[in-house]
C-alpha cells in the first residue's frame, strides 16, 4: 500500500466519506486535477477509471510555485460491484480527461460481465449486461470459469445458461454451498482505536468454494472479543453487500461523553449595541444617521431570563465502558441586577422597573431613565431614539435628529435638525435651522437664541437674547427675558402673550404677531387650505381628463382601456370632491372653535415696538408704523387698545382656558 493510500485510510476524512451510505462525491482542494484523482481513488477504493470530475472553481500552478492556488474539484465515484475488485480483463475502459467548469463523465466501455458469490445460504450468480460498446459475451466457457474460480463445480446448469441468455444483471441463486470447503471461507479481523472508540473489521476474499463472511460472522466475533457497544449493523452490511474487501469498515463506534451546559444569562434585549448602519435602497447606500445605538425598554418588559444548567449525558466505549460526564454548574441571575430592574416573581426573569434605556455596565444589568451623548450627536452617533430623556453635553449637528419622550437637554447648539420631544427642550446655546428643520416640545422650549428655525411648544417659548426670521408656536406664551432679548422678522403666535424687550427692527423687518387664539388650531386651518389647494388642483386636471375622454367617446374612438381610465378618473374625482367637502366643514367648524376659545391675550415690547410688526391679537389687527415705548397691547371690543408696558413677562405652566 502506497503512503496517500495509507494515509487517508487511516484518516476521519475517510471512514466519513466512505461511511456515509449517501456520498457518491467528494470535493477536495488540489494542486492539479490529475493528483486529485489519486486521492479520490484511494478515498473511493477504486480504480481512477471509475471516476468523473467537476472543476468548480479553478486554480493555477503559479510560476515556480510563487502564486499557486489549488483547483477545487468535485470527483464523483460510479457505482459498480466490488467483487471483482482489481480485475480489469472484462472490459475496454476509456478514461477522458478535460479541465475546465464542464462535467465530463468517464466513457465506460465494458464487456459482458459475470459476478459470483458464494454466501452461508448459497451461490449467487449475476450476469451483467455490457455497457455502451462493450462486448456482449454469450460464450458458456466464461461463465463456467468464473464459476470454476470460485471452486464451484456443481451447479443448475440450466439456470445458468438462462442468466447467460438474459443478461439481467439480477443475483439468482445457482448452487448450494459446499460446508466441507469451509477451510477456504473468507477470513475476518478487527482492530479497535487507541481511544476505544472506534472498532473495525477487515474481511478477506475467500477461495476456492470458501464463502463470504456475512453480519453473522461479524456479530459472532465483536462479541466474542467484548465489543459490546455501538454496533453499525447498516454500515456492515452495505459493505458486505458490496463486496468490500481488504479494506477496515467501520463496525462499532462508541458515544462520547456530553458534559453538562453551564447555566448562563439569556439577554432578551440588545446590551451590546454596535454601530451598524442600515443599508437602504437598490445601490446599497448607506445612512449613516440611522445607527439605532439606543436600546429602549418599557416597564415590565422582560430583559433578561436564566437558562438552567444540565446534568450532560455519560458516554460509552465500543467495549461498554461508561465514559463519566460532568454536569454544569449553576449561577444566581439576582447577581447581575442594576438600578431600575427586579426579579420576576418566578425568579426566572429581570424585569424594567422602569422605562427608558437598558445597559450593560460590567455584569450589572440596568435601565436608566437619561440617556446621555458625551460628544456631538453625529455620524458617531446617528441619530437618537429615547423612550425617556436625552441629555446632548455636545451640539447636535446638521441633518441629525433627536426624538425622547421625556426631555432633550443640549449643552450646545443645534444646527438644520429636528428635534421632538414630548416633554421640554433646553439648548443652552442657541438653535439655527432653516425651512426644513423643526424644534417640537410638548412642554417648553428654552434657548439662548433662534434664528432661521421653526418652533412649535405645547407650553411656552423661552429665549434670553433673540428671536431672528423664525416661525414661533407657542401654546401658552412666547416671552424673551435677557436684557437686550429681541425678535424680528417671521412670525410669532403665542396662546395668551408675546412679551419681550423690543419687538421688529430699526430696518423695518416684516414680523408678525398674534395672540388670543391657539396656534395649534391656526396650523391645522393652515394644512387644510394647503390641502385644499392641491385638491384644487387636482380636480380641475381630473374634470380636464374626464372631458376629452367624454368627447372621444361620442365619436366612438375609445378602446376598453381608455374607457377603464375614464371609470377611474370619474371615481378619483367623486373622492377629491367628498374630501374638499370634508376640509370646508372642518376648517369652518375649527374656526367657530377658535372664536368660542378665544382668551384674553397681550402682545408687550419693554423697550420698543419698532416699526413693520403686524399684530393680531383674537380677530382684530393691527400694523406697527411707529416706535411705541414700553408698551402692552390688548383687545377689546373688537379693538387693539394700549397701555403702560405691564411688566415683565411670566414664565409659568400653561393655564386652563378662562
Amino acid at each position: 500500500m502506497n503512503e496517500l493510500k495509507r494515509k487517508i485510510l487511516q484518516s476521519d476524512f475517510y471512514r466519513e466519506v466512505y461511511n456515509n451510505k449517501n456520498t457518491r462525491s467528494v470535493e477536495l482542494s488540489v494542486a492539479s486535477v490529475e493528483r486529485g484523482m489519486q486521492e479520490a481513488a484511494a478515498i473511493f477504493q477504486c480504480p481512477i477509471y471509475e471516476l468523473s470530475y467537476k472543476v468548480l472553481e479553478e486554480g493555477s500552478k503559479g510560476f515556480f510555485n510563487v502564486g499557486a492556488k489549488p483547483f477545487l474539484v468535485r470527483y464523483t465515484h460510479i457505482t459498480y460491484d466490488k467483487s471483482d475488485l482489481g480485475n480489469t480483463n472484462s472490459g475496454n475502459y476509456t478514461n477522458i480527461y478535460s479541465e475546465g467548469n464542464t462535467e465530463k463523465n468517464v466513457i465506460l466501455n465494458k464487456d459482458t460481465e459475470v459476478v459470483v458469490r458464494v454466501k452461508r445460504d448459497g451461490v449467487f450468480l449475476k450476469v451483467v449486461p455490457p455497457l455502451a460498446d462493450g462486448k456482449r459475451i454469450e460464450d458458456i466457457t466464461v461463465l463456467e470459469g468464473k464459476l470454476i474460480e470460485a471452486g464451484i463445480k456443481e451447479y443448475d446448469s440450466h439456470l445458468a445458461k438462462k442468466m447467460l441468455k438474459e443478461q439481467t444483471g439480477i443475483y439468482e441463486k445457482v448452487a448450494e454451498w459446499d460446508v466441507g470447503k469451509s477451510a477456504n471461507n473468507a477470513r475476518i479481523s478487527y482492530t479497535i482505536s487507541d481511544d476505544k472508540m472506534r472498532a473495525y473489521v477487515t474481511v478477506t476474499k475467500p477461495s476456492k468454494g470458501g464463502r463470504e463472511m456475512d453480519l453473522k460472522d461479524v456479530k459472532e466475533l465483536l462479541e466474542n472479543s467484548g465489543i459490546t457497544f455501538g454496533f453499525q449493523e447498516e454500515n456492515i452490511s452495505r459493505c458486505l453487500d458490496e463486496g468490500t474487501f481488504n479494506v477496515p469498515i467501520l463496525a462499532a463506534e462508541g458515544r462520547q461523553a456530553v458534559n453538562g451546559q453551564n447555566a448562563k444569562i439569556e439577554y432578551l434585549v440588545n446590551v451590546n449595541k454596535k454601530v451598524i448602519p442600515k443599508y437602504i435602497g437598490e445601490d446599497q447606500s448607506i445612512d449613516y444617521k440611522d445607527l439605532t445605538i439606543v436600546e429602549n425598554v418599557e416597564q415590565g418588559q422582560k430583559l433578561a431570563k436564566k437558562i438552567h444548567a444540565t446534568d450532560g449525558e455519560a458516554g460509552r466505549t465500543v467495549l461498554g465502558v461508561k465514559i463519566e460526564t460532568k454536569s454544569g454548574k449553576d449561577i444566581e441571575i439576582k447577581d447581575i441586577l442594576g438600578d431600575n430592574v427586579e426579579m420576576s416573581d418566578d425568579g426566572e426573569n429581570i424585569i424594567a422597573s422602569i422605562s427608558g434605556q437598558v445597559v450593560l455596565k460590567g455584569k450589572l444589568l440596568s435601565v436608566e431613565p437619561v440617556f446621555e451623548v458625551a460628544g456631538d450627536v453625529g455620524p458617531e452617533t446617528g441619530n437618537i431614539n429615547f423612550i425617556g430623556s436625552v441629555v446632548v453635553k455636545g451640539s447636535v449637528s446638521d441633518n441629525y435628529s433627536i426624538k425622547a419622550k421625556g426631555n432633550i437637554d443640549v449643552h450646545g447648539t443645534v444646527g438644520k435638525c429636528d428635534l421632538e420631544s414630548k416633554g421640554d427642550i433646553m439648548v443652552k446655546l442657541g438653535i439655527q435651522g432653516n425651512e426644513n428643520s423643526y424644534v417640537k416640545a410638548g412642554g417648553d422650549v428654552i434657548a439662548k437664541f433662534i434664528q432661521f428655525s421653526n418652533i412649535e411648544a405645547g407650553n411656552n417659548v423661552v429665549v434670553t437674547e433673540a428671536i431672528l426670521n423664525s416661525n414661533i408656536d407657542a401654546d401658552n406664551r412666547i416671552i424673551l427675558i435677557g436684557k437686550r432679548a429681541s425678535a424680528s422678522g417671521g412670525r410669532l403666535r403665542a396662546l395668551r402673550e408675546v412679551n419681550g424687550k423690543v419687538l421688529g427692527s430699526q430696518a423695518g423687518a416684516k414680523t408678525l404677531i398674534e395672540t388670543g387664539i391657539s396656534p395649534a388650531k391656526r396650523r391645522a386651518i393652515d394644512d387644510l387650505d394647503r390641502e385644499k389647494e392641491e385638491l384644487d388642483i387636482s380636480i380641475e386636471e381630473t374634470e380636464r381628463n374626464i372631458k376629452s375622454l367624454e368627447q372621444a367617446a361620442k365619436l366612438k374612438k375609445l378602446d376598453d382601456e381608455k374607457k377603464e381610465q375614464l371609470q377611474s378618473y370619474k371615481e378619483q374625482l367623486e373622492q377629491a370632491n367628498t374630501r374638499r367637502e370634508e376640509i370646508v366643514l372642518n376648517r369652518e367648524s375649527l374656526i367657530q372653535e377658535m372664536e368660542i376659545e378665544k382668551v384674553e391675550s397681550t402682545i408687550s415690547a419693554g423697550k420698543e415696538m419698532l416699526p413693520g410688526v403686524q399684530l393680531t391679537i383674537g380677530s382684530a389687527e393691527f400694523a406697527i408704523r411707529q416706535n411705541y415705548k414700553s408698551i402692552t397691547f390688548f383687545e377689546e371690543d373688537g379693538m387693539i387698545q394700549t397701555e403702560k408696558y405691564r411688566g415683565e413677562p411670566k414664565n409659568d405652566k400653561k393655564e386652563n382656558d378662562e
